[in-house]
């Protein structure tokens, strides 16, 4: 083959890379478009607090937005039967004066809004009550959007909890998880009971997203 029929060849296939990244860009629902588009780098994010010190984790945290789930807060894309119940996580690390928090059922899924997100060694933690199946887990996804308008979810792992609130385990992603989406301002949260007879409350959603003050 001659070098400019190599050319030539190199040039096709990758007109028709970018084809169908564009193509599979288009095939994103506007539902898990729209939530993405808008929010800031980390260091536009609001101030944060060490809401679990008491545990020993001594991060700063911002709260995902919704993620007390009160009146007048941001919604979260609900279905398959998750819905705020009354019922606050006894600690009232948000405030004293919370009354709700999200009840999951098997099934069912909830989709936060997005929140400021900077690439790095970021955490997620809320609390959380499992009340359903000992066997049950809580799947939790991390939404990104990457530089080509792809949205990606990526695998925040699972947990089982016990019949008694708790702050959950680290929810993270190390930066060699996420370097091939450089450029990301904007991750949401999905939380998805796993198993038979699987059921969860959760409450105060936290993020650590990596950032200064």
């Amino acid at each position: 083959m001659t070098s400019a029929a190599r050319h030539s060849r190199l040039f096709l296939l990758g007109f028709a890379l970018a084809g169908l990244l564009a193509a599979t860009a288009l095939m994103v629902t506007p539902s898990a478009e729209a939530g993405l588009i808008g929010t800031g780098p980390a260091s536009s994010c609001s101030t944060s607090s060490k809401v679990f010190a008491p545990w020993g984790d001594y991060r700063n945290y911002l709260l995902v937005p919704g993620g007390a789930f009160e009146a007048g807060t941001p919604a979260w894309a609900l279905s398959g039967g998750a819905k705020v119940v009354a019922g606050n996580e006894p600690f009232y690390v948000r405030s004293n004066l919370d009354k709700n928090s999200l009840y999951l059922p098997n099934g069912s899924s909830a989709l936060s809004p997005t929140v400021c997100f900077g690439l790095g060694d970021w955490h997620a933690r809320f609390f959380v009550r499992n009340v359903g199946s000992a066997q049950g887990r809580l799947k939790v996804d991390v939404t990104v959007k990457s530089l080509l308008g792809l949205v990606s979810l990526l695998d925040g792992g699972s947990i089982s909890g016990t019949g008694v609130w708790a702050p959950s385990p680290d929810i993270g992603l190390t930066l060699t998880n996420v370097c091939s989406l450089l450029g990301v301002k904007a991750v949401s949260f999905r939380f998805r009971p796993m198993g038979t007879g699987a059921a969860f409350q959760v409450d105060d959603v936290y993020l650590d997203p990596w950032k200064s003050f």
